[in-house]
């Protein structure tokens, strides 16, 4: 039995990617208490702050598999490498969008305009763009 992980070191991985999510999550919360508080959005409580972040996360991971596949799609074009990041960009950029009027929709309790859905979308694009530019 070579590749038995023994259970203390499974616990040590279990809580390594545990923090890992929570800080995720806490960073998303983070992210849209700011944009909420300087946009003068209204909630009713912070709580539903969390819901929506956490909503707007698995949303936007459910939804990344069908953006790559549509910015994949421009490959098969003849198109200029410009004009492929702008379509790309305008992909990621309405896919977010979208992401943040559904997580909108359902939780009633957050009253965003459309203007600051493309704000939250804008927001995220940005900073999508600046942490893909980091190297790893």
């Amino acid at each position: 039995m070579k590749y038995q992980i023994s259970s203390k070191r499974l616990l040590r991985l279990f809580i390594k990617y545990l923090l890992a999510a929570t800080a995720v999550v806490f960073t998303y919360f983070a992210v849209m208490f700011i944009l909420f508080s300087l946009a003068g959005t209204s909630y009713r409580s912070v709580a539903h702050v969390l819901l929506f972040a956490v909503l707007f996360l698995v949303l936007g991971l459910f939804l990344e598999p069908f953006e790559r596949l549509m910015v994949h799609s421009f490959t098969f074009f003849k198109t200029d490498k410009r004009l492929f990041i702008l379509l790309a960009g305008i992909v990621q950029l309405l896919f977010l969008w979208m992401t943040a009027h559904t997580t909108d929709e359902m939780i009633s309790d957050i009253w965003l305009s459309t203007t600051e859905e493309m704000i939250v979308a804008a927001v995220f694009l940005i900073l999508d763009k600046c942490n893909s530019a980091i190297p790893s």
